[in-house]
């Protein structure tokens, strides 16, 4: 094919065009990802530096409880009555995230979930151990006051100024201090931000995973249903936007 002044397709004055390609983001996807990759170099970083694994593994804990807050309110534009939606989805006036995934089948039409699996129960597992995962996070954004706020560590009998966080199993008898104040009980999962260890981090993410997968039984599986919470369509505009030559 020839073109008029020789030039090829998509060119303006001897400029290329740039063409334009739109996503559609989920930021459940993202946000797991990059918790992924956190959790990953937590792992890496253990046998160097506990003090930056721990650093890491708490950047991957904050985006995979932000990638369960992205899920819901996702799910809620997408999939609840336009009604109920934004009652759900509305960041102005945000529900606890716990009960976002309560409420969010009942407001799903034609779920069949709650009807078909019976009363939710949030005693059965994983609803706990979620709540334990939401509340450990929470406890970082509303830490209260200096009391509720205790640590503790076990000194090297070596140097009294290098110390590790305090485990259940090492628990002094003199002391009144209890299991609970260092883990929560049904998840294990540290009290304490600087414990945060790869370790927990697996627990967590664990947690996350079946979280999903019972609120996706809930809904009859249209929250995870051809890979929708993941999906990131794109499609490339026709036409595309041409880039002036004093710009290149």
């Amino acid at each position: 094919m020839v073109f008029p002044n020789n030039r090829e397709p998509g060119t303006v004055g001897g400029a290329v065009a740039a063409p334009i390609v739109e996503t559609i983001v989920s930021p459940f996807h993202c946000l797991y990802q990059d918790a992924l990759h956190f959790h990953k170099q937590s792992r890496l970083w253990k046998a160097r530096s506990e003090a930056e694994a721990g650093r890491l593994a708490r950047a991957a804990l904050l985006l995979y409880v932000a990638g369960a807050e992205a899920l819901v309110h996702q799910a809620a534009a997408e999939l609840a009555r336009p009604e109920l939606a934004q009652w759900l989805a509305d960041p102005t006036r945000p529900l606890p995230l716990a009960e976002a995934w309560t409420i969010l089948p009942a407001i799903v039409p034609n779920a069949g979930g709650p009807a078909a699996l019976g009363p939710f129960d949030p005693d059965a597992p994983p609803w706990p151990q979620f709540a334990e995962l939401i509340a450990l996070r929470d406890s970082w954004l509303y830490p209260g006051p200096a009391e509720t706020r205790r640590a503790y560590y076990r000194a090297s009998p070596a140097r009294v100024d290098s110390f590790e966080p305090l485990e259940p199993r090492d628990l002094p008898v003199s002391e009144p201090i209890e299991t609970d104040d260092l883990v929560y009980p049904k998840t294990g999962l540290p009290r304490d931000p600087y414990a945060l260890r790869p370790v927990h981090l697996d627990t967590a993410r664990g947690i996350l995973d079946a979280a999903i997968v019972a609120l996706d039984r809930r809904l009859s599986g249209a929250l995870t249903r051809r890979q929708r919470h993941r999906n990131e369509p794109t499609r490339l505009l026709e036409r595309p936007e041409l880039v002036p030559a004093s710009r290149l």
